[in-house]
């Protein structure tokens, strides 16, 4: 595959397309739901068909190319063939120069309970770096799609952040990830805070798509503690290429593979980000941030 825009553009459109027809289909039937690392983290029969299928395609049309899916990364783990997520993937990528990122239900929970705040999310990555994605929502008839430096769209419509410049004034989504370790929802005491600080703070029950909806302007800010790159990779760059800004949740450069995000329009990242770190070094008592 080479560097070209309707080129990128088109292959994660068609993988997004196939992946949430596959998604309305299933919509509203959910079967076999069952648990992963607690009764929190879901996984359906749904997700499991989608991957496959969207797996089976992309090596068939792009055979050297990898394919990591988060339903095949978990698998990985929780049967015992790879200790660590970064090894799961290591196995799947090898040395290949071109990564698909796949999702294949963004908001499983969401999915679970009927809720139509559900996408499949795509990218694809070339040497490390998020080229090209997109993100479906097809109960909704919304496709958010971005091209690196060639901008991003909501059907076709050019997406622009939106141009609130103080926290106080500003719309933020979140999510809480659940610690099965600690046993215990993360992220609560920094809603807490936040919430007072902002004009409100939603859970939208889809990193995917929050990402999008800061792009698109809905939203002047998102973060979150614990995602996968599955997650982030589409949104992310829909938020870079409608003018909005990324960072680690302590303010470091946004890294597709880190586990934290905080997007933004830009205008308010830098409040958002010192919020949420005074928070944070209130609660580790002194000790060294992740």
């Amino acid at each position: 595959m080479e560097h070209d825009e309707e080129l990128l553009r088109t292959a994660v459109i068609d993988v997004a397309l196939q992946g949430g027809e596959m998604l309305r289909q299933h919509f509203g039937t959910a079967t076999r739901v069952r648990a992963k690392t607690s009764r929190y983290d879901l996984v359906t029969e749904a997700d499991e068909r989608i991957e496959k299928e969207l797996t089976d395609y992309i090596r068939r049309r792009y055979p050297d190319h990898a394919v990591v899916g988060e339903e095949d990364i978990s698998r990985r783990i929780l049967s015992g063939q790879a200790p660590t997520r970064e090894r799961a993937v290591a196995d799947v990528t090898g040395e290949r120069s071109w990564e698909w990122l796949i999702d294949p239900i963004d908001g499983t929970t969401n999915f679970v309970h009927g809720v139509p705040i559900v996408a499949t999310s795509v990218a694809l990555m070339y040497r490390n770096e998020v080229v090209a994605g997109a993100v479906f929502n097809p109960i909704q008839d919304e496709l958010y799609v971005a091209v690196r430096r060639h901008g991003a769209t909501l059907n076709g419509r050019p997406l622009r952040v939106s141009q609130e410049s103080e926290l106080a004034d500003s719309l933020l989504a979140t999510g809480f990830q659940y610690d099965a370790e600690a046993g215990q929802r993360l992220n609560v005491d920094l809603f807490a805070t936040v919430l007072q600080e902002a004009r409100n703070v939603r859970a939208i029950g889809s990193a995917a798509l929050s990402l999008c909806y800061v792009g698109a302007g809905r939203l002047t800010g998102f973060w979150e503690l614990r995602l996968g790159p599955w997650d982030l990779a589409a949104g992310a760059l829909v938020v870079r290429e409608a003018g909005g800004r990324l960072s680690r949740l302590d303010g470091r450069p946004f890294d597709v593979w880190q586990p934290t995000v905080v997007a933004t329009n830009g205008r308010i990242h830098d409040q958002l980000v010192r919020v949420l770190n005074g928070v944070r070094q209130g609660a580790e008592g002194g000790r060294a941030g992740a």
